[in-house]
């Protein structure tokens, strides 16, 4: 066995009793302590991640995977009978590929040591979390997090490409570095937390850094002309680096739309003591200052409307600083109902982007508490989300909220709240807010994670889905070693699953706000192209066969910049019981289950994105003169199904490397094979079926 660096005394094990859990920041206020694990191992590599776990198991312990302790969910929590894993010994950046565009690393490098390295040498992973100084690249993929530029460059398994992780029965490899015959797991293990094993090596993708970068503010009269203008942007395919909108309060907080000569944001005043600053502009709250928010949550929350509509939006785009500009000129013909801030808003937001997450410990020091919470939807549902969620939380404290992490199908939501610093209170906000947003059709989370904080909500969002991780989680971990209990709670029993389809196909719904269509996964691409048509859509990314099998064989590198082919997936499985995952947009409520349903069940439905056939905006980006390189910018599809990439209005098959109709693969390690094709000029036809179903507004 190798010589393990491992600790069993007190000092060293205390420090892995929690994570940055807000209840247990509460817990500690009120001299609660977590259990402490029996001991710490800090292993160095594969053969020394297996014999700790070999070590864990002589000993009967559990085994606690443990990064950076940022999280704020628990799911690195402390417990008795346990093993800290702490993998920051393995914290180093293995090789940068920059013709493949991809770089290896070790779990435990911090994000912004990773992000410092690749900027000296002109690359970023893009991928900027608020935690981005105290989080680890493994603790990133573990939660399936988001960083703040994920409208363009995507969330972190967009970026993944590839995984080692070692787990009680051996080491698996994922993704590119799958054997042959052996089913990928990268979807299952990205979002794991830790529960199936310990991930041991990585590779992302890698972007150069911007020649531009373009922020700006923008202020609408209300929530509703400020969503239509983000999703009409998102839809026209113009990929903005980042979108930001405000809610009322979060707004007068910024003084975004307010101040007309640039706002410092002044070191040390946390989230309360900026909302008793902003809410002294409301003479009938003056008098009551001394108790906000905690005593007065509902008065508060009721009363809020008095700092008016308005809110702000903050709009970045970045790249090839000719396709910016050409992004920027689309940009602003999608934004007449807003009124132009000028640079100042964007600019500070980026300047501050990281410091918010240090700003919390205020609000606990005055008797109370301060979260967040992130959820997600569809655009379709986005307004009953935040009304939803908005007025659960209200019940117990004050909340504002701002929209970010924007998409073609939809948007999340991070609502910020402050209460009175008591677990009843803290317990029964988060019950009402995770079943608030259930029962608007959100993802009960968008990029925290699940940790044991949402572990019920979760297992209850995945239903019938959690055969798979209970499969894979007896595979891998027969006696439950690996974080039991996280991110799925045992005992949750799932709900009934969607009635065996009764509507005829192939088209069965289409959600014209957030652009996407359920179909019939069965029937053939003619088929689909036809009965789309009839309603004036096409799909967005072109398939060669009936999904049902072109999804399964889909390779994440078929495609040069992240893409979702598609959203939620229906199936059944062969003693009847049925699951519906993949509330749109990007849960990251555990792993992602589609691709392993698709190869256990049979399909019924998938949700698919698609684009008008008309009324939309016939915009071609590539790269400008004597920059050959199509990655740099975002794809997107003209009105006459070609593929393009520039600021010309033109047909660019040459930019691209194709036939008009097909996608370019991208550059490929070497030892990786081909992935498949996904864009052919003549799918297959077969016998049309009739088209019927219903459609959303």
């Amino acid at each position: 066995m190798p010589d393990l660096r491992q600790s069993d005394a007190d000092l060293d094990t205390a420090a892995y009793r929690r994570d940055l859990w807000p209840r247990d920041t509460l817990r500690l206020i009120a001299d609660e302590q977590n259990d402490a694990p029996e001991r710490v191992v800090w292993p160095r590599d594969d053969d020394e991640v297996a014999a700790a776990l070999r070590l864990a198991a002589d000993r009967d312990l559990a085994v606690v995977p443990y990064g950076a302790g940022s999280g704020v969910c628990g799911g690195a929590q402390g417990r008795a009978r346990s093993m800290a894993l702490d993998l920051k010994a393995m914290g180093r950046i293995l090789e940068l590929d920059t013709e493949a565009r991809t770089v290896r690393v070790q779990p435990g490098v911090l994000g912004q040591h990773l992000e410092d390295w690749l900027g000296v040498r002109g690359w970023m992973t893009a991928h900027s979390p608020s935690s981005i100084s105290c989080s680890t690249v493994g603790g990133w993929v573990a939660a399936r997090s988001a960083g703040q530029f994920s409208s363009r460059y995507g969330v972190v398994d967009d970026m993944l490409l590839a995984a080692r992780a070692v787990t009680p029965t051996g080491t698996i490899r994922a993704g590119a570095w799958t054997p042959d015959g052996e089913e990928d797991l990268l979807p299952v293990l990205c979002g794991s937390e830790g529960g199936l094993g310990v991930l041991t090596e990585l590779m992302l993708r890698v972007a150069p850094h911007p020649e531009k970068r373009w922020l700006r503010g923008y202020a609408f009269p209300n929530l509703p002309s400020a969503w239509t203008a983000m999703r009409r942007i998102m839809q026209a395919g113009l990929w903005p680096s980042a979108m930001r909108l405000y809610d009322p309060l979060d707004t007068a907080l910024n003084r975004t739309t307010k101040d007309k000569k640039p706002h410092k944001q002044r070191e040390g005043v946390g989230l309360l003591g900026r909302m008793r600053e902003a809410l002294t502009r409301v003479p009938t709250l003056r008098g009551h200052l001394a108790d906000l928010p905690l005593a007065l949550p509902g008065l508060v929350n009721s009363m809020v409307g008095g700092l008016g509509d308005e809110v702000a939006m903050i709009l970045g785009f970045e790249g090839p600083a000719a396709v910016v500009d050409a992004q920027v000129a689309v940009a602003q013909t999608l934004l007449t109902a807003g009124r132009d801030l000028g640079a100042g808003p964007g600019e500070r937001w980026f300047g501050h982007r990281h410091g918010v997450s240090y700003k919390l410990a205020p609000v606990f020091i005055a008797g109370g508490f301060a979260d967040t919470m992130e959820v997600a939807a569809p655009w379709s549902r986005l307004e009953a989300l935040h009304d939803g969620v908005r007025q659960a939380i209200a019940r117990h404290g004050l909340v504002m909220a701002h929209f970010s992490h924007a998409y073609p199908e939809g948007c999340s939501i991070y609502f910020s709240f402050a209460a009175r610093g008591e677990l009843a209170t803290y317990d029964a906000l988060w019950t009402d807010a995770l079943d608030a947003a259930a029962a608007a059709g959100g993802t009960v989370t968008h990029h925290h994670g699940v940790g044991q904080l949402k572990s019920r909500a979760a297992a209850r969002e995945a239903g019938h889905a959690l055969r798979v991780w209970w499969e894979l989680k007896d595979r891998l971990d027969p006696e439950d070693r690996m974080n039991p209990g996280r991110p799925f709670a045992r005992g949750v029993e799932p709900a009934p699953g969607p009635p065996p389809d009764t509507g005829s196909g192939p088209v069965f719904t289409v959600d014209r706000q957030s652009l996407m269509a359920d179909v019939d996964p069965q029937a053939s691409p003619a088929e689909l192209d036809a009965a789309l048509a009839e309603r004036g859509y096409q799909l967005r990314i072109r398939v060669d066969r009936p999904l049902a099998r072109w999804l399964p064989a889909l390779d994440r590198r078929a495609l040069d910049a992240w893409e979702c082919p598609v959203f939620a997936v229906q199936v059944r499985f062969a003693d009847g019981a049925s699951a519906r995952v993949g509330p749109a947009p990007r849960s990251a409520a555990g792993p992602d289950f589609r691709p392993a349903l698709l190869r256990r069940a049979v399909a019924e439905r998938v949700q698919v994105a698609i684009r008008p056939l008309t009324d939309a905006p016939d915009i071609v980006l590539r790269p400008p003169a004597g920059h050959a390189d199509a990655r740099d910018v975002r794809p997107t599809w003209r009105k006459d199904g070609r593929w393009g990439f520039a600021p010309e209005l033109e047909p660019v098959a040459d930019a691209v490397g194709g036939e008009p109709a097909r996608g370019r693969s991208p550059r490929r390690h070497p030892a990786e094979p081909r992935p498949p094709e996904l864009n052919p000029s003549e799918p297959n036809p077969s016998e049309p079926r009739a088209a019927a179903g219903t459609e959303t507004e």
